[in-house]
C-alpha cells in the first residue's frame, strides 16, 4: 500500500470479495496496476482480509449521530476524508452491493463526514454533501444481460441516494455483464480495459491537481 502524499492525488481503493482467486480479484489487480502507472498515491482497503465488521448497531446507547466518533472505524473515515477519489471493486450480488460493502458504507459514510444537515432547514430533504470535489468509480461484474445491467435499479438507487446525496462530483461505473457466459478472450479484453480506465482516472486526477490554482 502506498502512503498518501500531500503533493499527489490520493485514490482509495475499496475491494470486496471473499475469494482471493475470484475474477473480481483479477479486476482489482488490473485496477491497481493502472493506477500505479500514474503518480497517484494509492490506499487499498480489502474488507474481507481486514475482517471489517459490517454490522451497524443503532440502539439507546449507539446513536446514528455518534457514528463519526466510533474508534473502530476511525481509520476508514480518515481514509475517506483525505482521498481525492474512491474506486470500488466488487461483484453484484442480488442486484446490489455485497453485504460487506453495504456495511462499510453504512458505518463509514456518516453524518459530519460524508454529509451534514447542519444549517439546513428543519424540513430539508437533501443535506449538504461534504464529498464535493471527490470522485467515485465502480468496477463490478454481474450475470444480468447487458440491457438489464444498463438500467439496473440497484445501481441508480446507490447513484442518487448515496453518492450524489453525499455530493460526489463524479460518479462513474465500469461493468462486465453476463459474466458466466463470457469467454476467456472477452474477460481478458475487459481486464485490459479496466487497467486502461484506472490509469485514465489517475491521470485525470493528476491534471486536476496540477491545474488547480495555487494559494
Amino acid at each position: 500500500m502506498t502512503t498518501a502524499s500531500a503533493t499527489r492525488p490520493t485514490v482509495l481503493v475499496v475491494y470486496c470479495h471473499s475469494n482471493p482467486k475470484s475474477f473480481t480479484r483479477a479486476v482489482l489487480d488490473e485496477a491497481l496496476e493502472g493506477l500505479r502507472e500514474t503518480d497517484c498515491a494509492v490506499e487499498l482497503v480489502d474488507l474481507y482480509a481486514e475482517r471489517f465488521d459490517p454490522v451497524l448497531v443503532v440502539d439507546e446507547t449507539h446513536r446514528r449521530r455518534d457514528l463519526d466518533k466510533v474508534e473502530s472505524t476511525q481509520k476508514y473515515r480518515d481514509q475517506l476524508a483525505r482521498c481525492d477519489a474512491v474506486v470500488f471493486v466488487y461483484p453484484v450480488w442480488w442486484g446490489g452491493f455485497p453485504a460487506m460493502l453495504k456495511g462499510y458504507i453504512d458505518r463509514v459514510f456518516v453524518s459530519g463526514l460524508a454529509y451534514s444537515f447542519r444549517g439546513r432547514p428543519a424540513d430539508a430533504v437533501l443535506p449538504d454533501g461534504l464529498m464535493r470535489g471527490k470522485q467515485a468509480h465502480f468496477f463490478y461484474t454481474l450475470d444480468s444481460p447487458s440491457l438489464v445491467a444498463l438500467v439496473d435499479p440497484g445501481w441508480f438507487s446507490n447513484y442518487f441516494t448515496v453518492f450524489r446525496y453525499c455530493g460526489f462530483s463524479v460518479v462513474r461505473r465500469y461493468y462486465l455483464a453476463r459474466l458466466k457466459l463470457t469467454s476467456p478472450e472477452q474477460r481478458a479484453r475487459w481486464l485490459a480495459s479496466v487497467r486502461g480506465s484506472a490509469a485514465g482516472i489517475g491521470r485525470a486526477l493528476s491534471r486536476v491537481q496540477r491545474d488547480a490554482p495555487r494559494g
